[in-house]
Parts: C-alpha cells; structure tokens; sequence
C-alpha cells in the first residue's frame, strides 16, 4: 500500500513539473512579439550597438512587417550611420505602414533639419503635432520646432512654440531658458505687446 502511495506521489509530481514547464514555454512565446523585438532593439540602437540593433530592427519586421516603430528605428540606425539616403527610404516605409504613427513625421523632420532644410522640418514638426491626438510626443514636437524656428530666425514662432512645451511640461528647463533667450532678444517692446495682447509672460 505504501509503495502504492510513493508511485502515485512520483506520477503527481512529474504531472506538476510537466505542466510547469509547459507554462514556461508558453511564458518564452508570448515574449517574441514585434514590440518585445522592438524594445530590445531600442536599446542597443541607444548603446550605439548598431549591428545588434539592425538584427533586432530586422527581426521585429520579420514577426510583422506592418509595424511601423521598426521602420522609424530603421531610419534612425542608418542616419546615425551617416546613410540619408537610406534612412529618408525607411522613414517613407514607415509612413505606408501608419501614416499616422507620430515618430514618422518627427523623424523625418530631423532629417530635414539636419540637411539644413529647416521650413521643410517646421512643416514635418507642425504635421507630427496635428496628428498627435493624445499629446504623446507634443512636448517634445513643440520643443523642436522652436528651435528650429530660431534657425530661421522666426523667433516668435519660436517663442509660442516654446511656451507651448512649457504649458505640457512647466519643469522643461531647456524650453524655459530658451524663451528667456528670446524676451532678451526681443526687448520691452515684445514684452509689452505680450500683456497688450493678454498673453501671459509669465512662466508657470
């Protein structure tokens, strides 16, 4: 009887064990999904291990090649690498997988403002804030396109698009002294036109 008992523990046991493991396998699945792949490839793309990250960039297409992050990190990896060419190519198939995907039109916008065409990259940082519904990458959209507002010497476009950031983030630091930068510039007479027009010149 004892013996009996010991067996039918054993069979229990490896029962256990067994179905453990298939729950583990199943865990391991469940991680070799595009935004798993997509995670893992940002990361090296920010520890400059680009070989690493185009095999993870590449990989994350291959489990879905609709998704659209893989081609931005795509464009990214190959403008680090000095290729525009290839990098404008990718930022455009990103686009034909979501147009709408916000990290596009950013992307292509810094490409722009890297070739010096800086009204090009205002109009692709203008598209990327109308398409952000939720305000996901607005602070940072508001904040590059202030900057590259002053490079065209646009500097209360730049100042609104700067006071926009703040009023998303009020602990930007670089968007507050970049709008003190531009009171000084501009002088009393911009200051006083803000409070005739009743815009506030305070920082919050």
């Amino acid at each position: 009887m004892r013996s009996v008992t010991v067996c039918l523990g054993l069979v229990i046991a490896v029962l256990v064990f067994a179905r453990c493991g298939t729950k583990t396998m199943q865990f391991s699945d469940s991680l070799n999904t595009p935004e798993a792949e997509y995670a893992k490839a940002l990361s090296l793309l920010e520890s400059g291990a680009h070989d690493e990250a185009e095999a993870a960039l590449r990989s994350t297409m291959q489990l879905d090649d609709r998704y659209a992050p893989a081609y931005v990190g795509m464009s990214r990896l190959y403008f680090e690498r000095g290729d525009v060419k290839e990098a404008i190519r990718y930022v455009r198939l990103a686009r034909m997988r979501d147009v709408d995907y916000v990290p596009c039109w950013l992307m292509a916008a810094r490409l722009y403002a890297a070739a010096g065409q800086y009204e090009a990259a205002v109009n692709e940082y203008r598209e990327a804030i109308s398409r952000d519904k939720d305000r996901l990458w607005a602070v940072e959209s508001y904040f590059d396109l202030g900057r590259t507002l002053e490079k065209l010497d646009k500097l209360e476009e730049a100042h609104d698009a700067y006071m926009e950031a703040i009023a998303l983030d009020p602990l930007h630091l670089e968007a507050r002294s970049s709008v003190t930068r531009i009171w000084k510039t501009l002088g009393p007479g911009f200051l006083m036109r803000l409070r005739f027009e009743n815009r506030d010149i305070l920082l919050p």
